[in-house]
């Protein structure tokens, strides 16, 4: 069994500040990858605007749109993401 017992202390030193600046290296490159993730889904976003924008309403009607959603879409007032859904609990007596 043997151990990497530094002997000299500036080897040591540039040792863990070679390992410390991987780390940040590591970190970066993890933060440079979300950052495109995040902006390719914000062009995504804006084509997919884009085209609803183009549409009229009878191709929103041909993919299942009705009118009250294309109005509400038209004006803005879409909530962004899945709605929550309520759930109603009905309890019996027994």
């Amino acid at each position: 069994m043997s151990t990497y017992v530094p002997r000299h202390y500036a080897a040591w030193m540039l040792f863990k500040i070679g390992v410390g600046l991987h780390e940040v290296g590591q970190a970066l490159r993890y933060s440079a990858n979300r950052l495109d993730v995040v902006i390719a889904a914000r062009r995504k976003m804006a084509d997919d605007r884009r085209v609803l924008s183009e549409m009229n309403e009878r191709e929103f009607r041909d993919i299942g749109v009705s009118d009250g959603q294309l109005y509400a879409f038209q004006a803005g007032s879409l909530r962004h993401g899945p709605e929550p859904l309520r759930v109603m609990e009905w309890r019996h007596p027994m």
